[in-house]
Order: structure tokens, then sequence, then C-alpha cells
């Protein structure tokens, strides 16, 4: 007997659009319909086309909330109206600032907003089919001193700094956070694909359809975001946007005073890295032979034997076997290093 499918009225598809908003994301899939339209202000939102059914709106609303805490919340503050097969409502959405969107940001994690907003529904078929946003996000976009006359912060400091800045003031999880929202970021303008910025950041830049000359372009725009040095192989180094941003926050939170790490930091995690290199997470052998084909140039230069020749030409035909062995006997365990 095929089980009977539950018909929500319109209040109570209202009510569970409320829900939703409020991180009950599995119903989406349920009140949603699976064309939904979706009518959104431009700034500061992803690509309306791109929010055409359940998951995709869940996903949406889940990246605004990761950005407060959980006890965040909107409310309804005026109606809803419903007339025939619409509703309007007005809602007060109040919560703390975790740290994360917006990138411009300035005030302190912890920071208390409030803000309000209008939504339009349109029903068909038992689902909500069509949406309508206006919201005052001026208002707390100045709440967060993201926005000219608000800013904490001098106008003439350079972005990098202000970056590095920002991520080191955040708890860890939330500095992880901001570097992977700025570098799907720079992937959507370089790839000039808006779908980029509602991507989770585990998939691979090839899923992401990042190819070599929008790779380019990736790695100088993150390069100057962060104020290093990035290699244009970055996306191949770091084959996912959360695997960028995991290295950006290593590069940035190093050392606070912009320093560089010494070259026994180095040699302690190039250790740490070795030893947790195994079978399984390199099947082929190429993260191994990789990393033994730069030691080779590396210690070509730090100790080349006198009268035979580069260090590298004397180990070009060594093992990956006797490279380990002699990084072994040559550099200290990595909880001795320093």
């Amino acid at each position: 007997m095929t089980p009977r499918t539950t018909v929500r009225t319109h209040r109570e598809l209202w009510d569970a659009w409320s829900q939703l908003w409020n991180g009950d994301y599995a119903l989406a899939d349920d009140i949603l319909s699976r064309t939904i339209r979706v009518n959104i202000p431009q700034h500061g939102m992803p690509d309306a086309e791109t929010l055409c059914d359940g998951p995709r709106v869940a996903s949406w609303i889940a990246a605004f909330r990761s950005s407060f805490d959980d006890d965040a919340s909107i409310t309804g503050e005026l109606g809803p109206f419903i007339v025939g097969d619409y509703a309007i409502g007005r809602w007060v959405f109040r919560g703390t600032w975790q740290g994360g969107r917006p990138a411009t940001a300035t005030v302190a994690p912890g920071t208390e907003v409030e803000f309000r907003g209008v939504d339009i529904l349109r029903f068909e078929d038992g689902r909500i089919a069509e949406y309508w946003l206006s919201d005052d996000q001026l208002d707390l976009y100045a709440q967060l001193g993201a926005v000219g006359g608000t800013s904490t912060v001098p106008d003439a400091d350079p972005a990098p700094g202000q970056l590095r800045r920002q991520v080191a003031e955040l708890p860890e999880e939330a500095g992880r956070r901001l570097l992977l929202e700025q570098v799907l970021d720079a992937a959507a303008d370089a790839a000039e694909s808006e779908e980029l910025r509602g991507a989770s950041g585990d998939e691979s830049f090839l899923e992401l359809g990042v190819n070599s000359l929008v790779a380019v372009a990736l790695s100088q725009a993150v390069s100057e975001l962060a104020g290093l040095s990035l290699p244009r192989t970055m996306v191949f180094d770091q084959p996912t946007p959360r695997a960028l941003a995991d290295h950006l926050w290593t590069r940035l939170t190093h050392t606070h005073d912009g320093s560089s790490p010494s070259a026994r930091d180095a040699l302690s995690s190039l250790e740490i890295a070795a030893s947790e290199l195994t079978d399984d997470s390199d099947p082929d052998g190429a993260i191994r032979a990789e990393l033994v084909k730069r030691l080779n140039v590396l210690l070509g230069r730090l100790d080349p034997a006198p009268g035979s020749g580069t260090g590298a030409e004397r180990l070009e035909s060594a093992s990956p076997q006797e490279l380990f062995a002699y990084l072994d006997s040559r550099l200290k365990p990595a909880e001795n290093a320093g």
C-alpha cells in the first residue's frame, strides 16, 4: 500500500520555511518545489539561478548561518499575511557573529547583530514554488564594520596585512572558515562562475572546472590576497579549496610577525610529513618520488661531494629507501628539533 503523502497548508509551509532558516535543513527537500525560483538581491548573494532545488537552498542557508552562533534565529515580526497562493511576512534576525562572512568585517567575533527583512512565498501543488527576499543587509554589514565609515581598520592598511590580522584574531575554526570563503570567492572570480562561491570546499579544483588558465589567475589572486609567494602549481599541490585554505592557515599563523619559518621548523614539518606517508596515502609512490626528487636538489646545494660533482648528481641513482635512511642519519628527530 502506497504511504499517504502529507499535504501542508500554506500556513504550515510558511512555518516550515521559518524552521528551515533556523537550522532544520532536512525540511528543504519536503517543502520546496523541485524547480523553485529564488529572487534575491545581487549584493553579497550567490547567483539566484544556482538556488534551484531544496539541497542547494539548504546549503545557501547553512552557509549564512555558519557565521553565527547556534542560537541565532529568525522570528516573525509581522504576518504572515496569506492571500491566495501567496504569503508575505516581516522577520527579524538576531545572532552572535562568530567570524567568516563577510570577509570585510572588522568587528571582533562575539559581536551581537540584529537586522530585518521581508519574505514573500508563492505556493504551488503543496510546496513553495517561488521566493522573494528583501532584507537590510546594509544594516547588517554596518554592524559588522564591513562598509565604509564603520571600519575600525584604517583604509590605508594593505589587504594582505589585514587578512593576516583577521586570521590571527579568530579562533582556529573561524579562521579556517574565513580562508576557505576567501579561496572560494577568488576561484569564483577567476573562473567567472558564481556557483563556486557556494561550493563546500571538499570538491577538487578539477571538479569545480578550474583549468590551467584559471589556475594561474587563481594562484596570483590568492598570493596577493594572503601576501604570500605561492607557486603556479598551487591547485595541484593543494587539490581542493579546503586543502588550500588549510595551507594558508598554516602559512599565515606560523609566525604572527610576518617572518618566514626557520629552517629547523621546515625540517620538522618535513619529518612529520614523511613519517605520516604510508602505502595507503601514496599507493603509486608518486608523492614519495616527488619528495625524493626535490630533496635531491636541496641536498645537492647543501652538501656537494668534493671532486665528484654535486650532491644531486651523487644521489641521482639513490633509491627512496637509501635517501630516507640518509635523512634519518643527518636530521634530528622532529620532537628534538630547534
